[in-house]
């Protein structure tokens, strides 16, 4: 298949190019950025690629040659870019957050119905080794029934323009940045959907009000409790992970994951994650696999298009919640909120 990317900025350049450059069933042929020196470093990097400043200019001349659209714009950008990409027959992947509220959300997921074509938001933390690996174990039995689960995730800043300091670009603060990892990874433990959530917020920017850097939040799912820490303030980019069962727990740092059984000794499985690799090029690859198993399989359901609609209701009744107290907050969202495509 070939793909032209929407926007040459970081995660383009150090996480989706390296993946299909080494890939042989994709292909880049074409990257749109509006900025001169960002459709340079393309041509360094692809010397026989086309090059547009606009993104009509490459559907008016090069549609029929292109099969995916890779959407990675700042957040306010995505949902026009994605109409246009939908409208022209062509599967999206799209950098996260995929929109900034349900309605775009629901407008997005019936387009991409009506046109047969793959909306794919990239949640790239499902495809994070050591998190593959824990939920292989969980589903394995190892701890038996799980029961409570506890992440941490400290990142430094924001992405500049993406999830960064400007709100009408962002759209919002680290809830719909490492918050939607750490919603992606509980989805991708346990599955199903919480049921409710509570939550306390804070913005500790003197400069910019507007935008959480912290965030602590607590969801009850599906008979298990899971609290989640997110913040920008890190000075590294670190993430800690614990999950207790009824038998044992497990517990994850960067690319060490430790299984505690009942009355066994600890195993320590090495399991190369680096989740202080902002790029996290090699998550990518187990990303494209699975969008390419959705493209070419009418039956396989992008199961990071629900979890963006989650997120989105997730991080709607947490700001209520923050406001009201922490408060319990009931989600509504579940996997017969949405048809999916298919």
């Amino acid at each position: 298949m070939k793909v032209a990317i929407v926007g040459f900025g970081f995660n383009a350049e150090k996480a989706h190019v390296p993946v299909y450059r080494d890939r042989s069933d994709i292909h880049l042929t074409a990257v749109v950025d509006p900025v001169t020196s960002r459709r340079a470093a393309a041509l360094r990097q692809y010397a026989d690629i086309r090059v547009y400043e606009q993104f009509n200019d490459l559907l008016e001349e090069y549609s029929s040659e292109i099969d995916i659209i890779d959407i990675c714009l700042p957040n306010a950008f995505h949902v026009e870019s994605i109409k246009q990409a939908l409208a022209a027959d062509k599967h999206v992947l799209c950098e996260k957050p995929l929109v900034l509220n349900k309605a775009e959300y629901y407008e997005l997921v019936n387009i991409a119905n009506e046109r047969k074509r793959i909306l794919y938001p990239c949640h790239n933390y499902k495809f994070a080794p050591s998190i593959v690996h824990a939920a292989y174990l969980i589903n394995s039995g190892e701890i038996g029934i799980p029961l409570f689960a506890s992440f941490n995730i400290f990142g430094v800043g924001f992405q500049p323009g993406v999830r960064g300091k400007d709100k009408e670009l962002s759209g919002g603060g680290i809830m719909i940045d490492h918050g939607l990892d750490a919603i992606s990874v509980a989805q991708t433990l346990f599955g199903g959907f919480p049921q409710r959530i509570s939550a306390h917020t804070r913005s500790f920017n003197e400069t910019n009000s507007q935008l959480e850097d912290v965030a602590v939040f607590c969801l009850d799912w599906e008979n298990k409790l899971i609290n989640i820490s997110v913040s920008s303030l890190g000075s590294i980019p670190k993430a800690y992970y614990r999950i207790q069962g009824t038998e044992g727990e497990i517990s994850i740092e960067n690319n060490d994951v430790f299984l505690s059984v009942k009355d066994k000794p600890v195993q320590h499985i090495f399991v190369p994650t680096y989740f202080d690799d902002p790029g996290h090029t090699n998550w990518f690859n187990g990303l494209i696999e699975n969008f390419l198993d959705c493209a070419n399989n009418p039956n396989t359901e992008p199961f990071s298009l629900m979890e963006a609609g989650l997120v989105l209701e997730i991080a709607e009744k947490a700001s209520h919640s923050s406001n009201n107290g922490g408060s319990w907050m009931g989600i509504e969202f579940t996997t017969k909120s949405l048809q999916m495509v298919g």
